[in-house]
């Protein structure tokens, strides 16, 4: 009798953790939280410049707001422009980063609220679905492909955007497992749905999504071939120079 009621009790918390939604709260000195597999992580400022991040969504509206990228128009509550657009897997696997010797890939969202009591904002959806389509414009989020991600219902992270000052530097990384995308074509579209809202509002301005380039950065390297190339260039006329001075001086 002891023993089959310690397997009930077992079973019982196994059962109630099952069933419990999961929160990250990434406020107040809180910086880490998993969900499904995936980490979020607080981060502090971080550069934004070409090349160093790639946004692909901006979405925007108030209570809450819901969008995935795409190239095919502004389903939901995405904004139109650049940073709005499709996405491939072969994109997708340029984020790729080790973390305790596991692979993810690497994202990062950008959220801008007011300051004071109105900072926080919740994100209580995230999904990733693969496809060999591009540019959907559906409103059944559920038929833009195959699945690879999901929060479970409940699950969601807390975001203050008051820990970092000002939009376009970031305020969470999100590391998604790459082995979720198990199969996926390097030509096949990637689509990112996120929700934001339910537990706290979104008030004001756009969240962004982007990709966190883990390879070199294309930009960089030309640069540095070129300097290297003018460097390379002057040291060796100034080298048959100086060998000249010295047999004109024989």
């Amino acid at each position: 009798m002891i023993a089959r009621g310690i397997v009930l009790i077992g079973a019982i918390i196994i059962c109630t953790t099952v069933g419990h939604a999961t929160v990250v709260d990434l406020t107040g000195s809180n910086d880490s939280g998993t969900i499904n597999g995936a980490q979020f992580v607080f981060t502090t400022p971080q550069p934004t410049g070409t090349g160093v991040i790639q946004p692909f969504l901006r979405l925007e509206n108030s209570p809450v707001e819901q969008g995935y990228n795409t190239s095919g128009g502004t389903p939901f509550d995405d904004k139109a422009g650049p940073w709005t657009h499709d996405l491939t897997f072969g994109d997708l696997q340029n984020t790729q980063v080790t973390l305790g010797g596991a692979s993810y890939f690497k994202l990062l969202l950008d959220v801008n609220e007011p300051g004071g009591s109105k900072s926080l904002i919740s994100l209580d959806q995230l999904q990733f679905y693969t496809s060999k389509v591009g540019s959907q414009t559906t409103s059944n989020v559920g038929s833009l492909g195959t699945l690879r991600y999901t929060f479970s219902s409940g699950d969601s992270v807390i975001l203050d955007a008051s820990r970092n000052h000002g939009s376009g530097s970031g305020d969470m990384y999100a590391y998604i497992p790459t082995s979720d995308f198990a199969g996926t074509k390097t030509s096949d579209f990637v689509y990112l749905y996120a929700h934001f809202g339910n537990t706290d509002n979104s008030q004001a301005g756009f969240e962004e999504w982007a990709l966190v380039n883990a390879a070199p950065i294309p930009e960089m390297n030309a640069l540095f071939s070129i300097i290297g190339f003018f460097a390379l260039a002057f040291a060796t006329q100034y080298l048959r120079r100086r060998h000249a001075r010295q047999l004109g001086d024989i």
